[in-house]
């Protein structure tokens, strides 16, 4: 446990990787927005909180990038390296749920920041009670999280080739996966069905996924070179 807390102290010292450049992400595309509002008379609703989703991909990615190499110099297990990545991405995913969560209240009680910019509180992420709107944010940075820290996982073991042939086959599947949904006409069907069933359960199916990137992850470590 001590070697895991050392691995977790060491993500830690990095602030701007973990807290700071998070909310430099996301502070700029808030003030644009809110700046457009006040030229616009009806209700903007924004996907400006995608920038800080996209973030913790890229966060996944660079923590294995920077850390593991000289973990490992460190003598630290792999597994223990593992670990400790995940319970800091845990906690800072948790962190930033309930500070979402937190200026989803503020924008509702500020009439939404009286410009009617729907930023932070949107409509089906935030239906639900305070718990489900903890649990899909948590869910989604988690995801976007563990999803980067796989993707830098296949270059870790694979090199730049075998990174290559995933982006290939990821671009092939989505291609083939999209003609066919487009030759049999199943996008409003998909839509209207998860339009159909609450964000909540969605983020809870959505764990799936990212338990999946974590094994892969975790596995290809144990394999790969520093």
């Amino acid at each position: 446990m001590n070697r895991v807390q050392g691995v977790m102290k060491m993500h830690l010292r990095d602030r701007w990787l973990w807290f700071f450049v998070p909310l430099l992400v996301l502070l700029p595309s808030f003030l644009i927005n809110i700046t457009i509002s006040y030229f616009v008379e009806e209700p903007i609703y924004t996907g400006g909180i995608m920038s800080l989703y996209i973030y913790m991909l890229v966060a996944g990615i660079i923590s294995l990038v920077q850390s593991f190499p000289f973990a490992l110099g460190l003598s630290v297990r792999r597994t223990d390296y593992f670990t400790g990545t995940a319970m800091v991405a845990g906690a800072v995913s948790i962190l930033m749920a309930v500070l979402l969560l937190l200026l989803s209240f503020v924008e509702k009680r500020t009439g939404f920041w009286g410009v009617d910019l729907h930023f932070f509180l949107l409509p089906y992420f935030n239906d639900g009670g305070i718990a489900e709107q903890l649990w899909i944010y948590f869910s989604i940075l988690i995801n976007m999280f563990f999803l980067g820290f796989f993707i830098s996982s296949i270059y870790r073991r694979f090199g730049k080739k075998g990174l290559g042939v995933f982006f290939i086959l990821l671009v092939t599947l989505m291609t083939v996966c999209s003609y066919v949904i487009t030759f049999n006409q199943w996008w409003a069907t998909m839509f209207h069905w998860l339009a159909g069933h609450p964000a909540s359960m969605l983020a809870s199916w959505s764990v799936l996924f990212t338990v999946g990137y974590a094994i892969l992850s975790y596995f290809m470590l144990r394999k790969s070179t520093v």
